[in-house]
């Protein structure tokens, strides 16, 4: 039995991956119809009304949040939700899938960066091979494989707004270990999206329109909710419940093949094209933070974690 419930985990930690990736192609079909605050609100305003009544199912009312988790709740929702999707919806107007989703997995390097200056969690010299390959990932991405387009700053505006995404989501990570010392991860995301389906829905008010709304193709009505259900509801559900099931160190290897997923989709179904440069830099990007992720889970196990006193006040 228990055996059947580890491949089980393992299938919805597989698939979660899938929708993930899926989400850059779904917004690419999204965007030419919809300003991108408006597909942003719209999403999430969606997916909270997916994510509250499964939270409310499994952990009841003891999930309400204290009104000492509001400040950070809210800061969650504006980094990983607000910022992370303007910048997301903006920067796929003019990015291939391919090239958003390799920018943004990057993440995990600047989520090391930013919990060593926030956190002061320790870092090994052995992080930093990882830091320059990622860089150098990113340059190759950005730069689509010629020095030249960086040279001449030719390089594609969409490409610099995903990058943005990258350090907002590194912002909602580190956030949310805080946060999540004293709620569930499940209910932290639930509450973060809430919150940023609202600061949305205040910034998409001046944009958004009725006509709008109602002239949605049938193509972006299925992109929208493929983005609100699977890519930000489903997906949330299936990737806590393979890590309730099998620990979290076996499932982040999974989040490693978003871009795979994202750049199989472009290719399927926007007929995106890959070049030589894409797999240059998905090698350095995904291995580099790869290394600094390994190295940072050895570092500590060997040392500790460094706990900060707002960290060792807070927790329960």
């Amino acid at each position: 039995m228990n055996q059947e419930k580890n491949h089980l985990a393992i299938l919805l930690l597989f698939l979660t991956p899938v929708f993930w990736g899926g989400a850059f192609v779904a917004a690419k079909y999204v965007v030419p119809e919809l300003h991108p605050v408006v597909a942003a609100s719209v999403r999430f305003l969606l997916s909270f009304l997916f994510l509250f009544p499964v939270l409310m199912i499994w952990e009841g009312r003891k999930s309400l949040p204290a009104l000492r988790d509001i400040p950070l709740l809210m800061f969650l929702g504006l980094t990983g939700v607000f910022t992370y999707n303007v910048l997301f919806f903006y920067g796929l107007q003019t990015s291939q899938a391919a090239d958003g989703a390799l920018v943004v997995a990057s993440s995990p390097v600047f989520t090391a960066i930013v919990a060593a200056i926030w956190l002061r969690e320790r870092f090994c010299l052995g992080q930093l091979a990882g830091f320059a390959l990622c860089l150098a990932g990113l340059l190759t991405i950005i730069a689509k494989g010629s020095p030249s387009v960086l040279l001449n700053r030719e390089y594609n505006p969409g490409d610099l707004l995903l990058l943005g995404c990258a350090v907002s989501w590194a912002l909602y990570s580190v956030g949310g270990k805080l946060v999540m010392q004293r709620i569930s991860p499940l209910a932290s995301t639930t509450y973060a999206v809430g919150f940023g389906a609202l600061f949305l829905t205040v910034a998409a008010v001046p944009f958004g329109s009725r006509e709008m709304v109602m002239g949605m193709s049938v193509s972006v009505v299925w992109g929208l909710l493929f983005l609100a259900l699977f890519a930000s509801g489903v997906a949330y559900v299936f990737w806590f419940s393979g890590v309730n099931k099998v620990g979290a160190g076996r499932s982040s290897v999974f989040v490693n093949f978003v871009p795979f997923w994202a750049a199989v989709a472009g290719v399927a179904m926007l007929g995106e094209h890959l070049a030589l440069f894409h797999l240059v830099g998905a090698a350095l990007t995904v291995g580099g933070a790869y290394l600094v992720t390994t190295k940072k889970a050895k570092a500590c196990k060997t040392a500790g974690p460094v706990r900060t006193p707002t960290a060792a006040t807070e927790a329960r």
